[in-house]
């Protein structure tokens, strides 16, 4: 008897130290920064080919804040844009995509983990409609389990529209970019939670009775 009441307090014990991991493993980050363009350079500091390097040469302040939700966000006039997402992503294989609504008169670049991954040399101005030509889509395919930073780059020069940016992976929905989407699409569907649990029980079980 004595050993069932420990099992049953393993079973709690273990089954709440399996939704504690997936819960910190989808803590995610949303970060955005802007800086004013270099009006005295050549396309005032960008090159179109390398929007993460025209970012680090700026000589501007650098203005930063976490946010819970990227929707309908200003950077401000003459602005250069970027967005980080620090994801844990604990699903393998996912195919992720984003969706950018940008005013991005520069055009507008995608880095994942520090590499490029796809950009737009075109004047972009999405125009509150997903369904515009200027939407700016890439695909993120075959992610692994693992920490993924997104790096997202833009410019504007003279406007400041709001942008937004949505995403899905797999066979999801579309999803506003906000911190509570991203963290329920980055953890294990719930029967992966509750056999982590059972897994970790019949470990615990097979030690019980041994004893």
């Amino acid at each position: 008897m004595e050993n069932v009441v420990m099992i049953l307090k393993n079973i709690k014990t273990l089954c709440a130290t399996a939704l504690l991991l997936c819960a910190n493993a989808s803590a995610t980050l949303i970060t955005f920064e802007t800086r004013g363009l270099d009006h005295d350079a050549p396309n005032h500091g960008i090159d179109n080919t390398d929007f993460m390097a025209s970012w680090n040469a700026q000589l501007s302040a650098i203005t930063s804040t976490e946010l819970l939700d990227f929707t309908r966000v200003q950077s401000g006039n003459d602005s250069f844009s970027h967005v980080q997402i620090d994801l844990n992503i604990d699903r393998a294989n996912t195919n992720w995509i984003f969706e950018l609504g940008l005013d991005a008169g520069f055009g507008a670049a995608v880095y994942l983990d520090g590499q490029l991954v796809q950009s737009r040399t075109d004047d972009l101005w999405w125009g509150y409609n997903w369904n515009n030509s200027d939407v700016f889509t890439v695909a993120l395919n075959d992610l692994t389990r693992a920490n993924k930073v997104v790096d997202i780059f833009w410019a504007e020069h003279c406007c400041n529209g709001a942008s937004s940016i949505r995403f899905k992976n797999d066979a999801n929905q579309w999803n506003n970019l906000n911190v509570a989407s991203l963290n329920a699409a980055s953890i294990p569907e719930p029967t992966s939670v509750a056999l982590i649990a059972l897994g970790l029980l019949g470990f615990a079980s097979r030690k019980q009775f041994k004893k």
